[in-house]
């Protein structure tokens, strides 16, 4: 079945078509929608019956997972750098490998725009800093609750722009929502929240060229540089474009910063470069230093630790490398 992996195989079939319609009794015109998503690299999901034979489970454990979703998420919470936690909703494993299949089938068939940088492929954090860096003058807009803003209907909208039939758009939307909106912490709803967001992030383009500046998008941190001389009536027009497609501003992250301030966009310092902060790069240094002194002291921090070093890897690969050395010796003193 060309390059699409399903977890009912029928790649050894010589008309696999003919072997689902066969299985699930499709007449000639399911057929013909299937044929036609299949023949646009999509998964042929023409009826709602097709998700559940794909993966090998029951139309009720489907059912209940659109219609009790509660029962298959998991909350914990995560401490936020700026004070207080944030509310992560995580799908549970069975609920997560459908997700995570839509995002790699569905979702990441759609191209996105220029101008979004978060959760693209090819496309990272340097890349969204790097529009930036050098410019004079600054101004950063974040979005108030980002994920839940993006309803369902929305959602099931982006489904049906794929083309995919009613049921499906509506039963693909409620596997990838949670209380009408998306959940923080699903792997769909990044991807998802971006395809939603593509008529705002048009508005705002066309807004930048008007101001002759950049504009890029990471997730929910919005910025825009150049030249122009940024003003509260600028935040304003924003917060209009905004709050036509449901979403606002967070006023007190959104920022105005001139060429002499300490220029952040999604979290890096952009005045010359786009790199962490210095001093969360000392605290990087001092943290392996230490690590390669005191190795059993990090053995709970293995993750961390690679995590850190992935990252720096992005922008500084020489130092990773160094930390990568630390790393292993931690790892061989397990």
């Amino acid at each position: 079945m060309r390059s699409l992996p399903l977890l009912v195989s029928l790649e050894r079939a010589k008309k696999p078509l003919d072997v689902l319609a066969e299985e699930l009794d499709f007449p000639a015109t399911q057929l013909a929608l299937a044929k036609l998503l299949l023949d646009k690299g999509l998964p042929p999901l023409s009826t709602p019956d097709v998700l559940p034979y794909l993966f090998g489970i029951s139309h009720q454990l489907i059912g209940y997972m659109e219609k009790f979703p509660d029962g298959f998420y998991r909350k914990f919470r995560i401490k936020k750098s700026s004070g207080g936690y944030r509310e992560i909703v995580a799908p549970r494993r069975v609920l997560k490998t459908i997700q995570r299949w839509i995002y790699v089938h569905i979702c990441l068939k759609a191209d996105a725009n220029d101008c979004v940088m978060g959760f693209v492929k090819g496309r990272n954090i340097f890349d969204n800093g790097g529009v930036h860096a050098k410019n004079r003058n600054l101004m950063v807009i974040d979005i108030s609750d980002f994920f839940p803003s993006v309803k369902f209907a929305q959602v099931e909208d982006v489904f049906r722009h794929f083309r995919f039939p009613e049921r499906v758009a509506h039963q693909l939307t409620a596997l990838c929502c949670l209380h009408e909106c998306l959940p923080q912490g699903a792997p769909t709803s990044p991807a998802l929240a971006n395809l939603v967001f593509r008529p705002v992030d048009s508005e705002l383009s066309k807004l930048s060229k008007e101001w002759d500046c950049s504009y890029t998008r990471y997730a929910d941190d919005l910025a825009f540089s150049g030249s122009k001389v940024f003003s509260e009536k600028d935040k304003s027009k924003i917060a209009e474009i905004l709050k036509q497609f449901g979403f606002s501003i967070n006023k007190r992250k959104s920022r105005i910063i001139g060429q002499g301030g300490r220029q952040m966009v999604a979290g890096l310092v952009v005045n010359h470069c786009a790199l962490p902060p210095r001093a969360t790069r000392r605290r990087w240094r001092a943290m392996f230093h230490r690590a390669s002194r005191y190795r059993r002291e990090f053995a709970d921090r293995v993750q961390n630790l690679s995590g850190i070093v992935a990252f720096v890897n992005q922008f500084a690969p020489e130092t990773a490398l160094k930390y990568r050395k630390v790393l292993e010796k931690v790892q061989s003193s397990l």
